[in-house]
């Protein structure tokens, strides 16, 4: 039986590998910026409309800490669900999963007060600190390419879900 030769297939093959290895979006990131889409506009995930903050997400609770609003919250609930990758940790309703639940009154590392919390997401979580049955850690800023007003946003969400 002769075997068929193509030529072409074979440079379809490595470009679509290269595509999918290389990570081919059209989008950039760096570590202080903000997702950029290809014309040059920073994007945020979009939160559903029908999508229900988790339990203790206010605008009067928000105003209790007096270092945040209750739009800092709201945008903390889009990057901790979207860019953040929090929830692949701490769980769509951040009860817990890989790291600890967010929303119990328990804090493993600190007080759970807001600027503790900033610090602790920009710090990340070294395997001394882990608590965790599995030893897992968290990366400054959990991993992800985030500003620190993002960090502050996302601090102001977590803080909302025990207070």
């Amino acid at each position: 039986m002769k075997r068929i030769f193509f030529p072409p297939a074979r440079l379809v093959l490595a470009f679509l590998a290269t595509s999918v290895m290389g990570g081919c979006s059209g989008r950039a990131v760096t570590e202080d910026a903000d997702v950029v889409d290809d014309l040059g506009a920073a994007s945020q995930p979009a939160a559903r409309a029908d999508a229900a903050p988790p339990s203790g997400v206010t605008a009067g609770n928000a105003e209790g800490a007096g270092n945040f609003s209750a739009a800092m919250v709201e945008e903390g609930q889009q990057i901790y669900a979207g860019a953040g990758i929090c929830a692949a940790c701490h769980g769509p309703d951040a009860t817990g999963a890989i790291g600890p639940d967010l929303t119990d009154s328990e804090w493993l590392i600190g007080d759970g007060e807001y600027e503790q919390l900033v610090a602790q997401i920009l710090e990340g979580v070294s395997a001394d600190e882990a608590t965790n049955p599995l030893g897992a850690i968290m990366p400054p800023k959990g991993g992800a390419a985030i500003t620190e007003a993002q960090v502050r946003s996302v601090a102001a969400y977590v803080w909302t879900l025990s207070h």
